[in-house]
C-alpha cells in the first residue's frame, strides 16, 4: 500500500459519503488510476459515536473499496483515535485530516509532493485566515500561544488539521507508549524533519464542529497536564513569591510596632491573608492531584484503545 488516511468520526457520519467522493476523485488525479484501492486506504475510526454514524460508516465501507473502518468500544478522544489509525496503517505515507472537509482531500497530493520533494518527515499544511467564527479564531489562536508557552513546543499557530508523514516517522510514533496523548507535542518530541506548506482553508459546509469552548479547555488542561511538568514549576514559584510577601508583611509589622504605633490587626487584613493563602494551598493540592492521577493511569497501563469491530480490512 502506497497512501493510508486516517479520518477520525464522531457524531459527524453524515458527512461521510461526500467526504469519500472528494477524496476519490483527488486521488483519481493524483495516482491517474480509474481504481485506487490498490494503492490508496482511507481509514475511518468511529470514536464511540452516539448516533448512526457507524451504519454510516459501514456502507460507505461497501461502496468504496478503497474504505476501512475501525468501530473503538467507547469514546477514548480524538488523539488517541489517530493513534489507533497510526497502528493500522499500512501505507509508505500516512496522513490525518478531518471529514468537515474544511481542509479538502484535493490538498492532500500537495503535501504529499512537498515532502517527497524536500525530504521532509513529516509535512503540516497552513493557512493563511481560519474560516470559522471570530470567537473560534481567537480562541484557538490564544489556545495554540498557551500551549506552546507550557509545553515549550513550538507549533505555528496557523496550522491546519492535515499533516502528511513517511514511513519512518509513522514507525517511530507507534513505539510510544504513554496514554495521554497531544499529537502535535508528541510530533515535536520525536524530532526528524519537519516541513509546512499553504494550503486551503475552507467554511464548514454543513454541520458544526463539537469541540465548543468548554472542550477547548478541558483539553488544554488535559494537554498541558499531560506533556509538560511547568504548572508544577509555576506553582512552586508562585510559592516562593507568596512566601516573600508574607516575610515582607511580618517584617512591615514588626517596624510598624516597635517604631511607628502599636499595630492592632484588622477582621479584613487576616481573613483575605486566609483566603489568599487558602486558595493557593488548593490550588496546589489541585494540579498535584491531577498529575497524581496520571502516573496511577500510566501505571495501570490500560490498553490504549479497545476495538469493537473492523471492516473492510483483509
Amino acid at each position: 500500500m502506497q497512501f493510508s488516511f486516517i479520518v477520525p468520526i464522531y457524531n459527524d457520519g453524515y458527512l461521510v459519503q461526500s467526504f469519500c467522493e472528494e477524496f476519490k476523485k483527488a486521488f483519481q488525479n493524483y495516482i491517474e488510476k480509474e481504481e485506487i484501492e490498490n494503492d490508496v486506504e482511507l481509514i475511518f475510526v468511529n470514536d464511540g459515536s452516539k448516533d448512526n454514524s457507524i451504519n454510516l460508516l459501514i456502507e460507505n465501507s461497501k461502496t468504496y473499496k478503497f474504505v476501512k473502518v475501525i468501530d473503538l468500544s467507547r469514546n477514548f478522544g480524538q488523539h488517541i483515535a489517530l493513534s489507533c489509525g497510526y497502528e493500522k496503517a499500512t501505507g509508505n505515507f500516512v496522513g490525518m485530516l478531518n471529514v468537515d472537509q474544511q481542509e479538502p482531500p484535493s490538498q492532500l497530493p500537495i503535501l504529499i509532493d512537498y515532502l517527497i520533494q524536500n525530504n521532509f518527515d513529516i509535512v503540516f499544511g497552513t493557512f493563511e485566515e481560519r474560516k470559522t467564527s471570530f470567537l473560534n479564531k481567537t480562541t484557538s489562536k490564544l489556545f495554540s500561544i498557551i500551549l506552546n508557552y507550557l509545553t515549550q513546543n513550538n507549533t505555528p499557530s496557523n496550522v491546519t488539521t492535515s499533516r502528511v508523514m513517511n514511513r519512518k516517522f509513522v514507525d517511530a510514533y507507534n513505539k510510544l507508549t504513554e496514554k495521554s496523548r497531544y499529537l502535535p507535542g508528541l510530533e515535536t518530541w520525536l524530532g526528524f524533519k519537519h516541513g509546512f506548506t499553504p494550503i486551503i482553508h475552507t467554511e464548514r459546509k454543513i454541520g458544526k464542529s463539537s469541540y465548543n469552548f468548554k472542550k477547548r479547555i478541558l483539553m488544554a488542561l488535559d494537554t498541558i497536564v499531560s506533556f509538560s511538568d511547568f504548572p508544577l514549576k509555576l506553582i512552586v514559584g508562585i510559592g516562593i513569591f507568596v512566601a516573600l510577601i508574607g516575610f515582607g508583611l511580618t517584617f512591615f509589622l514588626l517596624i510598624s510596632k516597635m517604631f511607628i504605633t502599636d499595630y492592632q490587626p484588622g477582621y479584613t487584613t487576616t481573613v483575605s491573608l486566609i483566603t489568599f493563602l487558602g486558595g493557593i494551598q488548593i490550588m496546589v493540592i489541585g494540579f498535584a492531584s491531577i498529575y497524581i492521577g496520571r502516573i496511577l493511569k500510566e501505571v495501570q497501563n490500560r490498553p490504549l484503545y479497545i476495538i469493537n469491530e473492523t471492516y473492510n480490512f483483509k
